[in-house]
């Protein structure tokens, strides 16, 4: 909980059923395989990272935060990203057709949007 992994290469690394809540990893960069198997990162956050063609499968992205960095072919697939941060940058991501609606949902969310129907009404 709460580790920060700053300026890693990893390559064959595999976190398995691993808590990383509130984990930072800052300039990490995945230069071989690198899977995260039914994880937890609960409001971790990725700033500046090269996570391409990683596997994150099936974890618990509750608020985690995707900052500028590189995820094409990072396959989210089975993850809830119903709460993630930083949508905009998850261009070139792998998701399954059902997760689309979960980015949405964070999408709308991170957009701080206010709906019509729940303004004051002036009569």
């Amino acid at each position: 909980m709460g580790a920060a992994i700053t300026g890693a290469v990893l390559d064959s690394v595999l976190f398995e059923n691993c808590r990383l809540d509130y984990a930072i990893f800052d300039q990490v960069r995945a230069s071989g395989p690198l899977v995260f198997d039914r994880c937890v990162l609960s409001e971790a956050t990725f700033t500046g990272c090269d996570l391409t063609g990683v596997v994150m499968r099936d974890c618990v992205l509750r608020a985690t935060g995707f900052e500028a960095g590189a995820y094409k072919d990072l396959d989210l697939s089975g993850s809830d990203l119903s709460t993630v941060r930083g949508v905009g940058n998850l261009r070139e991501v792998v998701i399954s057709r059902a997760q689309q609606y979960q980015l949405t949902d964070a999408l709308l969310a991170e957009l701080n949007l206010t709906y019509n129907e729940d303004l004051p009404q002036h009569h």
